[in-house]
């Protein structure tokens, strides 16, 4: 690493060339573009190298890349499947957001929580839904490194996700929409069932559900553009929802999951406790926890997604005139 630079002078068929000041400041300005292009090209290349084993991963269960609009941007997923009544949707996690305390050049994780779970899934069609910046370089910039900061669940943020679905709903002509959402990305599963009158089952996995409390009893820095999903409890009150939560997780409390059950009076509320940190042991433990949990519970509100058909009850939706205004 060059640690000091001297442009005083440069060398020029074998003799020394003065600067002056002006030359000086050009010069270094251009080796500074160049180092930042550099540098932005190695991000960028990064991000398409994970993109590509995230592909490669999920091709032979039948998971193809999609390029969504979502405006204001635009999203990265994988989905399975071509049609079918019910959407499954898996909302990736913060990804790399921070590092050492400040916003990464580049959210994209370098190991997809949520897309792990989404590979395990037996349901016909399956979303895997990156976030703002994820597995794309053109949103991996300065211009919108908001959106992985304090705005990582900004209204834009909520519309987006929302739009992507609506997006694929259209090719597929799926009817309803049962979310999946890891650590912030359960966070943004509740906001986003919130605006929309489709989503028959919430799950979250370490979810981060209360961004206000998170915050003053972590010591993480505040989220101060971003829209608490705690606030919103009431109106997800009346869908069937499951909270995982991990006993060892030191990202998200295990008390994150209570504190949002006495935010509203849930109809069909479950929390589940395993012996997890944030990041290990989700993986192995899905498979249980889908046909324990998680298929039953899409199940019973209404036409059987997956697996044999059983009891079940069909649940009648409040039909919101007016979508969720995130202030």
């Amino acid at each position: 690493m060059i640690r000091s630079l001297d442009l005083g002078w440069l060398i020029s068929n074998g003799r020394p060339l003065a600067l002056s000041r002006l030359w000086k400041k050009k010069l270094l300005l251009a080796l500074l573009l160049l180092s930042l292009a550099f540098w932005l090209s190695a991000c960028a290349t990064n991000s398409r190298q994970l993109w590509e084993k995230e592909v490669r991963r999920g091709w032979t269960a039948g998971f193809k890349p999609q390029d969504l609009s979502a405006p204001p941007f635009r999203l990265a997923g994988l989905l399975k499947g071509e049609s079918g009544s019910d959407l499954v949707v898996y909302l990736e996690g913060d990804g790399r957001a921070v590092v050492r305390g400040r916003p990464s050049a580049d959210p994209t994780p370098s190991h997809a929580q949520s897309y792990d779970l989404a590979l395990l899934d037996p349901a016909p069609l399956v979303l895997y839904l990156a976030r703002v910046g994820q597995f794309m370089p053109s949103y991996a910039s300065s211009q919108y490194q908001l959106y992985w900061a304090s705005g990582r669940l900004a209204p834009e943020v909520v519309q987006s996700a929302s739009y992507a679905i609506d997006e694929v709903k259209r090719k597929t002509g799926a009817q309803r929409v049962h979310l999946v959402g890891f650590s912030g990305g359960g966070g943004l599963a509740v906001l986003v069932a919130a605006r929309r009158d489709d989503v028959a089952s919430l799950v979250t996995v370490a979810g981060l559900l209360d961004i206000d409390w998170w915050v003053q009893n972590s010591g993480w820095q505040p989220l101060s553009a971003s829209v608490n999903p705690a606030k919103y409890a009431n109106i997800v009150a009346n869908i069937p929802q499951i909270h995982f939560y991990g006993t060892s997780d030191r990202v998200i409390p295990p008390a994150m999951s209570q504190r949002f059950f006495l935010m509203a009076q849930f109809s069909d509320y479950t929390r589940t406790a395993l012996a997890h940190d944030h990041y290990s042991g989700w993986t192995n433990s899905w498979p249980r926890l889908l046909n324990e949990y998680v298929i039953p519970l899409r199940n019973r509100t209404g036409q059987p997604v997956t697996g044999p058909a059983g009891p079940r009850s069909h649940l009648i939706y409040k039909n919101f005139t007016n979508f969720c205004k995130f202030a």
